[in-house]
């Protein structure tokens, strides 16, 4: 092809294109007929000029003739000069019958061979006097070169090709304006109903046929597509309000399973505290009988608070308020403990465990419990479904996902079973419930834990051999925390006179808030009640309790509201609030205000450990190094309302420069810090004088490897993991350094 569809060419437009062609096609042909008007003209001037040279040949041999026939050669020669003016006569010979030069005329004297056709063309005629040949006469011609006809015209030429060139492109242009004013009203209207999607508008109608059929065939695809749409709003509307409703209905019923077990919750904390006091009873009157009805109770309570449980989290998932608590982690741990929690469990089974961990395994940034739940789940399944042999529990990492597998070699499952065994409330068969019991919930939750981890949970499995779970989960999860604030009001209290600390429970449920009172009697306090949220804030306005413990959902004014109140309230705000709910956000009631959060059903242990805590004033300056904010306050609060003075800085910079400033009792400091990190303070620390050095404890979110800990381990009290560990708990850990201390050194003494 002449014009190929790549290359140059093949880059331009299309109108450039077609312009191109057009006075491309133009020059070609006023080209070919330039050449061909040469050649004519060529061929025209040499069959003229021979027929006059002919003439002129014959006219000379007729003159010639009577002088050669007197044999006159002077007057032959001046005859043969009458052609001198004539430009194309290079030369002429008059030749006798023998052949010899009888007289010549030459212009040019160097071309003396008559014969010589080098510089021209001979015509040859003959000298006749009454039909008797006297010679020949020969005359030398040139006819003009066709370089000599072009370049004699080359002028006019140039300006007619010029000429021609500027119409053709005069008319390429009308050409194209013609060919693309249509198509360009077609692009054009494309491009609007591109940026409006109004599929309504409409191209006018061409009078070409030709592209009025493009414009109308354009319109009916508008319309189509207009009719088109309409019809899939419409769907889609009924589609909306079709997902609206099943949205609706399963937030009803998340709500309802949430509402639910937080009622069937509470009546079981009693049962469950109850039969634990109980129990203590028991044992201290020796009532072995009733002592074993008991535990029975207390075990029957158990086994329904984790079906309760279990109902609980599915509902939370589902209602998408399962919160994910992102931290750092030693994933081989993590599998250790579960293997710790299986053994007994195939020990009954007469089964083993095998763990196979890899070496890469290395750390993770996710949430350690719901990994552990899952492999927890999936474990004791595996112990459950197999007797007498062996439940292998394998960790490996692939890129930036962590794989475990949970292998048993139990009864399996079969294929049709295996497509409904994630769902909740699904077993494999009903003989497997009636033989293992089991509510179905487990490996729903394994599931949507995984999925909530960024993985996923798939099974291979083949009756009478075993099964196999992999759980795949990424290494690394982001976590997006949010704390909401509530209102608050008042309420009223009973004052006591007695020297022992006072606690006071706010609760509208009797038999809860007795339970708590026993056990806080029990603890050494002295306890006043309120049956709502403002009657609580009221009482610790009027009677300043040591120590707060209070439920969450309760009418008129609530938990949420008691909380923000209390920490807007200069009066208050520094009275220790403990949360004891059904509601387990233990996140969201410690961003509010709260010291501690206990999740019930709660043993009177957990209470009683709380109580203690608080039962007494602590003394003591501590220097808080945390550069995130909301922890900081959360921790200095908590501290301050143990009884320690806290003073916060942001980083290992300032914390260098206070301690040089002033003395304190203990430091508390994070590693990872903008402007100075944790092990800069550390080692600040370790040049000091040792009578000078605060006690050190570490609280940090990243798992330290080997290296990190020898680093700071010897110059530090303690390192403590960031993840869950609350205000309470970090102080009941320097009041056990402490106390253990003064031990030693009484034992150094004595």
């Amino acid at each position: 092809m002449l014009f190929k569809e790549s290359g140059f060419f093949g880059r331009m437009r299309f109108r450039t294109k077609l312009a191109a062609m057009t006075t491309s096609s133009a020059a070609l042909a006023l080209l070919l007929a330039c050449l061909g008007l040469f050649a004519i003209q060529y061929h025209t001037e040499a069959d003229l000029s021979e027929q006059r040279h002919r003439q002129i040949a014959k006219l000379l041999a007729e003159n010639v003739a009577p002088a050669i026939l007197f044999d006159d050669r002077e007057v032959t020669r001046e005859t043969l000069m009458s052609v001198r003016e004539i430009e194309d006569i290079q030369s002429v010979h008059v030749i006798d019958r023998e052949g010899a030069t009888y007289a010549e005329f030459i212009k040019n004297p160097g071309n003396r061979a008559p014969s010589d056709t080098a510089k021209g063309e001979v015509i040859a005629v003959s000298i006749l006097v009454d039909g008797v040949s006297l010679g020949l006469l020969e005359m030398v011609v040139t006819n003009r070169s066709l370089l000599d006809i072009v370049q004699q015209t080359l002028g006019t030429i140039v300006l007619l090709f010029s000429a021609c060139m500027v119409l053709s492109l005069i008319i390429a242009r009308s050409l194209r304006a013609m060919v693309f004013s249509p198509i360009d009203r077609l692009v054009q209207a494309m491009q609007e109903l591109r940026n409006s999607g109004d599929y309504t508008m409409r191209l006018p109608t061409e009078h070409d046929p030709d592209f009025a059929m493009i414009s109308t065939s354009f319109n009916d695809m508008l319309a189509k597509i207009e009719a088109g749409n309409v019809e899939l709003r419409d769907k889609a509307n009924d589609l909306r309000e079709a997902r609206d409703a099943a949205e609706s209905a399963n937030l009803a019923k998340s709500q309802f399973l949430a509402n639910m077990s937080h009622e069937l919750r509470t009546p079981l904390n009693a049962i469950l505290g109850y039969s634990e006091v109980l129990r203590d009873e028991l044992t201290l009157a020796g009532m072995k009988r009733s002592l074993e009805d008991v535990r029975w109770v207390h075990t029957s309570a158990q086994q329904l608070l984790e079906l309760i449980n279990g109902i609980l989290d599915l509902s939370k998932i589902e209602a998408g308020r399962m919160d994910v608590d992102v931290h750092e982690f030693e994933v081989a741990r993590i599998v250790r403990d579960v293997e710790k929690m299986l053994v007994p469990m195939a020990q009954r089974s007469q089964s083993e465990i095998i763990l196979s961990l890899a070496d890469d395994l290395g750390k993770a940034s996710t949430d350690s419990s719901k990994l552990r739940q899952i492999l927890l789940n999936l474990g004791s399944n595996a112990c459950k479904f197999t007797e007498q042999g062996q439940i292998i529990l394998a960790a490996r990492r692939e890129g930036r996902h962590l794989v475990f597998t949970v292998t048993d070699t139990g009864i399996g499952i079969s294929e049709k079973d295996q497509e409904r065994l994630f769902k909740p409330f699904s077993q494999a068969d009903q003989s497997t419930t009636r033989e293992y019991g089991g509510t179905g919930l487990g490996l729903a939750i394994t599931a949507l834990f995984a999925d909530l981890l960024g993985g996923k949970v798939t099974l291979d499995s083949k009756p009478g051999v075993g099964s196999c779970f992999t759980v795949r989960i990424l290494d690394d999860l982001a976590q997006k925390a949010t704390a909401q604030n509530q209102e608050t009001v008042e309420a009223i209290a009973l004052p006591d006179n007695s020297d022992k600390p006072l606690a006071l429970v706010i609760d509208d449920q009797p038999s809860a808030c007795q339970l708590i009172v026993r056990i806080a009697e029990q603890a050494g306090y002295r306890v006043i009640t309120a049956p709502d949220g403002e009657k609580g804030l009221a009482a610790m306005r009027a009677n300043q309790p040591g120590v707060v413990l209070l439920d969450l959902a309760m009418p008129k004014v609530d938990g949420w509201d008691v909380l923000e109140e209390a920490r807007c309230d200069p009066a208050i705000e520094n009275i220790p609030v403990v949360v004891i709910s059904v509601n387990d956000d233990e996140n969201k009631s410690m961003q509010a205000g709260a010291s501690d959060h206990l999740t019930k059903p709660v043993s009177p242990g957990q209470v009683s450990e709380v109580l203690q805590l608080y039962s007494g004033r602590r003394s003591g300056r501590i220097l808080l190094a945390e550069d995130h904010e909301p922890t900081a306050e959360l921790y200095r609060r908590g501290l301050e309302q143990m009884g320690y003075t806290v003073e916060v800085v942001a980083n290992g910079l300032q914390g260098t420069k206070r301690l040089h400033e002033s003395r304190y009792d203990i430091l508390i400091t994070d590693l990872n810090m903008s402007g100075g990190s944790g092990f800069d303070l550390i080692n600040a620390i370790t040049a000091m004088e040792p009578e000078l050095r605060p006690v050190t404890f570490v609280v940090t979110g990243c798992a330290l490897d080997a290296q990190e800990e020898a680093q700071i381990d010897q110059n530090v009290a303690k390192i403590l993991a960031k993840n869950g560990l609350s205000p309470r708990k970090l102080a009941h850990r320097i009041a056990e350094y402490r106390t253990q201390k003064s031990g030693e050194e009484f034992e150094e003494q004595s």
